[in-house]
């Protein structure tokens, strides 16, 4: 097997090659710097021009690349958010036409994610529910609709929904030392839900998507037993043995800039029906499981004990 990735350098990139290695696949990374060396890819291929970008000899493509959404929503920074994944998706798809139908990727299993759903309270969300209402839902339905232009061209396309995505790097890495200094706490109400997935579950999700001729179209990417905010909190403060009850008043995140308080306020309870259907075994269904293996920290054998102390 030989798969191409775009984003090949970002936390989930990196998880995904190392997945891939794993199972003895040779990997192609797609880079804008050029002479780019990305650790596990066997070749590495330019990204910056569109017009010219080789897709060719792919059995698989994985679509990763785009513009963090985590940062000051100004409007450039949207613009670019939007750019980077609607557009890019859409040159993506030009060059898989320009390309030989012998010589295109048979998959492209093309990023999307759980904002498609907006803000939905308690609504448990399984992949036929309806898109929501605001900027993120927007740009998820025009990302999606890009990348299900291959299919044009006879290449099955799958669109993984990835949930808070769980490792060494993103969210935890940015609020990690928050909470060992104690200060951490739930955002806002608390009462909102946290559909999470481990880097590993993710990577495999992918693998699956590439392997799995039947799996075509939406896919919920997130781990089948979501948390409201608050349990969330309290679950990763006991984790690392800290309090957390300094709380991030809800005006505050209501304010922020651009509406970007939509990233810490929407709730979404997310179910990942179509891979519970196709049997998806989950190496990390559990928060607390999950959260350990990332900090290294072993489980106790007596939980209840351990939630007193980190609760006193």
């Amino acid at each position: 097997m030989k798969v191409g990735i775009t984003g090949a350098r970002g936390f989930l990139g990196t998880a995904i090659i190392a997945e891939a290695k794993s199972r003895h696949w040779k990997v192609v990374a797609y880079s804008r710097s050029e002479n780019t060396v990305i650790e596990g890819a066997d070749e590495v291929r330019s990204f910056a021009n569109t017009e010219s970008l080789d897709v060719s000899g792919l059995d698989a493509l994985v679509h990763l690349a785009g513009e963090p959404i985590v940062g000051l929503w100004t409007k450039e920074k949207l613009r670019r958010v939007r750019d980077s994944r609607v557009d890019l998706t859409t040159d993506l798809i030009e060059a898989l036409a320009r390309t030989p139908e012998e010589d295109r990727p048979k998959v492209l299993v093309s990023a999307s994610g759980i904002g498609f759903y907006g803000n939905r309270a308690d609504e448990v969300l399984d992949e036929g529910a309806e898109v929501g209402l605001g900027f993120i839902p927007e740009l998820c339905r025009e990302w999606e609709a890009a990348a299900y232009e291959a299919k044009r061209h006879g290449i099955r396309v799958v669109v993984p929904r990835i949930g808070l995505v769980l490792g060494d790097q993103g969210l935890l890495q940015k609020v990690r030392p928050i909470f060992k200094l104690g200060i951490g706490g739930k955002l806002g109400a608390g009462s909102q839900w946290m559909s999470w997935i481990h880097i590993n579950d993710i990577a495999g999700i992918f693998m699956e998507c590439i392997q799995q001729c039947g799996l075509h179209g939406e896919v919920n990417a997130a781990a089948p037993n979501p948390v409201r905010n608050s349990e969330f909190t309290k679950i990763y403060a006991r984790v690392l043995r800290r309090l957390a009850v300094i709380p991030v008043p809800q005006f505050i995140l209501k304010h922020l800039p651009g509406g970007m308080g939509c990233l810490f306020l929407d709730s979404q309870r997310i179910e990942p029906a179509v891979m519970n259907a196709f049997s998806y075994q989950w190496r990390f269904p559990d928060l607390e499981r999950a959260l350990r293996d990332i900090e290294g920290r072993e489980l106790p054998e007596d939980k209840v004990d351990c939630e007193d102390v980190a609760d006193s």
